[in-house]
Order: structure tokens, then sequence, then C-alpha cells
């Protein structure tokens, strides 16, 4: 049976819809977790079960599910001495985000995924798009959540961004988010450009991708992904 609590827990501390366009810019971010998951016809976490999206736009979902000794190996990395601070938290969870990401991909075979997007890669069960990446990057930090093994975050809504003018480099882009419990920031929590099983970017969302400083005033510098290792 479906653990209703991912789904109930999603629509309390979810954002609500946030978009703005200005000079033909975009930003926004989702509703509840689970509006995402719905718009993709994919399915949340259940228990320890994830559902792995690839073949871009989760069209192939694969089940896998966590074993009691994986709780324990996610447990000790996520351990009070590892998640003192918020920083120190985000820290670990990006070690254990990549650990999660290549236990996963070994099985199901996402272990495979070549960087960002290509043509070959559409409708390949072995490779992601960013929509994929973002999905079962939630769906990962869900099962954290599950576990009571975030202390000092909440996971958010799915996060959106775009900038038109920028033809190619500024399409739509996805990202999990973390949300700081005191501070109420969000960070975004992205892999999509570093190879699979690599600990994943933690930024603040409005540096993410395209920094929402040059959306809203129009600034036309380069873009920045933020990431400081590719794969």
């Amino acid at each position: 049976m479906k653990d209703r609590g991912y789904v109930k827990r999603r629509r309390g501390v979810s954002a609500a819809l946030v978009a703005a366009v200005i000079g033909g810019c975009a930003y926004n971010s989702l509703g509840p977790i689970d509006e995402h998951y719905d718009n993709y016809k994919a399915r949340m976490p259940e228990n320890d079960n994830v559902y792995v999206c690839s073949a871009y736009g989760c069209r192939t979902q694969t089940r896998f599910r966590f074993t009691p000794v994986d709780i324990a190996t996610l447990e000790n990395m996520m351990s009070t001495s590892h998640t003192k601070t918020p920083a120190d938290e985000r820290e670990a969870a990006r070690a254990t985000l990549a650990w999660m990401e290549r236990r996963v991909g070994d099985v199901v075979g996402t272990s495979a995924d070549r960087p960002g997007d290509d043509l070959a890669g559409n409708g390949d069960p072995t490779q992601m798009d960013c929509v994929d990446v973002a999905t079962n990057m939630t769906s990962y930090l869900l099962i954290l959540e599950h576990h009571k093994l975030l202390r000092h975050h909440v996971v958010g809504a799915v996060y959106l961004k775009e900038d038109l003018r920028r033809g190619m480099s500024g399409w739509l882009h996805y990202a999990a988010i973390l949300v700081e419990n005191k501070a109420g920031q969000r960070f975004a929590v992205d892999g999509w450009l570093l190879a699979s099983g690599k600990p994943p970017e933690i930024i603040e969302a409005e540096k993410w991708y395209i920094d929402d400083s040059n959306i809203l005033f129009s600034n036309a510098a380069p873009v920045s992904t933020g990431i400081q290792s590719g794969r």
C-alpha cells in the first residue's frame, strides 16, 4: 500500500505557485510535490520503494527498493555527527544522494547516463534528462525525510527556471529543492550536468542555473550553471 504520508506531507509544506514573466523571461516553482509527479504520471516513493525516472520526461519508471542494509547506510551517512549545522547537512546530503544514485543506477541501468541531454538519449531507459534527474533526486530526498534523516531542512516542490531570451542556454530547467527550516532559504539540488553518481550541486535557488537578478533586471550576462566540476 502506498504510504499516503508522502502526499499529505507535501501538501502541507510545499510553496504556492510562483511565476514571473518579465521581458520574455520567466522563473517558476510548481505547487505541491505530488503535482509534479502527477504532471509526468510518475509514482511517488512508497515506503522504501522509489520509481526511477529515465528515458526523458519519466517515460520509463523502474521500481527500486532500498533494503534495510541500505537504510542503515543512509542513517550512518546522515548521522547527527555529520549534520550538526544546516550547511553540514547539505554537504552530507550531497554525498548521500550520490551514493543513492550509484546504488540505484547500478541496478536499474541509469549509471550509464551521459552528461546533460542528447538526441540519442531520448527514449533510452539508461539516460536521464533534467526532469528525470530532478524527480529522482526529489524521491531520494523524500526517502531521507521519511526516515527523519533531514533535521535542518524539508523537501520542497520541484523548481523550474527559464530565460527565453537566451535561446537554448535558457531553456526550461528543473531541480529538486531543499528548504532550510530556520531561514526558509530554498536550495536547488541539481546533478544533471554531472556524471551519474557524483555529488549534486546544492546552491541557493535564486543563484541556480540563471541568477534571478539577471532575469528580473534583464541583465544579459553569460549564463553560469553554478556547477564547479563537470562530468
